[in-house]
């Protein structure tokens, strides 16, 4: 589903006229939502298990980074790296399925980023 979401990013940017480089900045939105996905269930986690993990400045610094590399590191492998056979594949696609992966990819990405922040300011303890 990634590579689908990254075609249908790139589909969308290529459409606004003033982005010259469609691919590169869908590969940094899907990595976003990517890693606004993961944060979300690690705050749905800590709610249900009562974790509470206090971290200084530094290490939040630190722990954000490198995880914010790890994902950008797996988007950039899975989607940027391969975005000629991404476009390939899902360029052939049947109507039917086109529509339905366009229906999946507003769904998905509408609700990852919000989602995540309205979490955090309402699951907190």
């Amino acid at each position: 589903m990634l590579k689908e979401i990254y075609y249908w990013m790139v589909y969308y940017l290529r459409k606004v006229k003033t982005n010259d480089r469609p691919e590169y900045n869908s590969f940094l939105l899907v990595s976003l939502m990517v890693f606004s996905n993961i944060a979300t269930i690690l705050v749905i986690v800590s709610y249900i298990f009562y974790i509470s993990i206090k971290f200084t400045e530094r290490e939040i610094t630190i722990v954000g980074l490198s995880s914010g590399l790890c994902v950008g590191l797996i988007c950039y492998l899975f989607t940027y790296k391969q975005k000629r056979e991404i476009h390939e594949k899902y360029n052939n696609l049947p109507k039917k399925r086109r529509i339905k992966g366009i229906v999946f990819f507003w769904i998905y990405s509408l609700l990852s980023i919000p989602l995540f922040y309205i979490l955090v300011v309402n699951l907190r303890r």
